[in-house]
């Protein structure tokens, strides 16, 4: 079975992929500083592409490959977290059900064993109480006739402990 490294597990972009989004940003930051190129000084969105980008395509290109790689690096962080709160909550319920399936059958176990120990316990008792009432009746000359704890007769003249 193959062995994943999934710590390492982050949200890639493929290089066809990539080219192709910087030729269509590139496409944009074109279209785009044409429009706001031709804006008057007075509108804000001229003021804020003539301060940030110099007033040329080029720094548009740059500024918006900046935010965008920014943006980029933010959501595979987020990604990354939530990949590996996913991992350690998966770790964790194999941990709880390795640890009951571990556990359970020992508990039937001790719990078995505890059974068997209070039967036998409950047994001898029942003996000692029996052999009790033998000796005060031999103390007392009386007969005793009472079969002993356990002691089966099942009709057929055969006399045993069950």
């Amino acid at each position: 079975m193959e062995q994943r490294n999934y710590a390492e597990k982050r949200w890639r972009i493929s290089p066809g992929w990539l080219i192709q989004i910087e030729l269509v940003w590139l496409l944009l930051a074109g279209v785009a500083g044409w429009l706001l190129g031709d804006l008057p000084d007075s509108n804000w969105a001229a003021i804020a592409y003539r301060n940030l980008t110099g007033g040329n395509i080029l720094g548009l290109f740059l500024l918006g490959n900046a935010v965008g790689y920014l943006l980029y690096e933010e959501v595979n962080m987020v990604l990354a977290r939530m990949h590996t709160e996913e991992v350690i909550a998966k770790a964790i319920d194999k941990a709880v059900a390795k640890a009951i399936a571990e556990e359970i059958p020992k508990a039937v176990e001790m719990a078995k064993a505890e059974a068997t120990a209070v039967s036998v316990a409950r047994e001898r008792r029942a003996v000692a109480v029996w052999y009790e009432r033998l000796k005060q009746a031999e103390r007392e000359g009386r007969p005793f006739d009472e079969p002993p704890p356990g002691y089966v007769n099942g009709g057929s003249g055969d006399d045993s402990l069950c």
